[in-house]
């Protein structure tokens, strides 16, 4: 038996935290203006720094979402958006 627990979301216009503490990364909906957009998650709860979770490229604009298996990527430190060039991510977590 695994352990589950609330996913939660959150929505980011430009570069922050997404939580701040021990939590997994479940899936991204992310929003593109313009093509070449590549968006970093990062193992930190305050800077665009440290142990990259996921980074995804983008070749075309427009939307689309990332689903994540399993129970997610687990970050021990926190989630950061780094949002290179995306309009608009909206972040699952729990």
């Amino acid at each position: 038996m695994s352990m589950q627990t609330d996913v939660k979301a959150k929505y980011l216009a430009g570069d922050g935290i997404i939580y701040a503490g021990r939590t997994r990364l479940k899936g991204l909906t992310v929003a593109v203006a313009t093509a070449g957009a590549a968006l970093i998650i990062y193992d930190n709860a305050s800077a665009g720094s440290g142990d990259k979770v996921i980074e995804v490229s983008t070749a075309i604009a427009g939307s689309f979402s990332v689903l994540i298996t399993g129970q997610g990527i687990l970050a021990q430190n926190g989630l950061y958006l780094d949002i290179n060039g995306a309009a608009g991510v909206t972040a699952y977590y729990g």
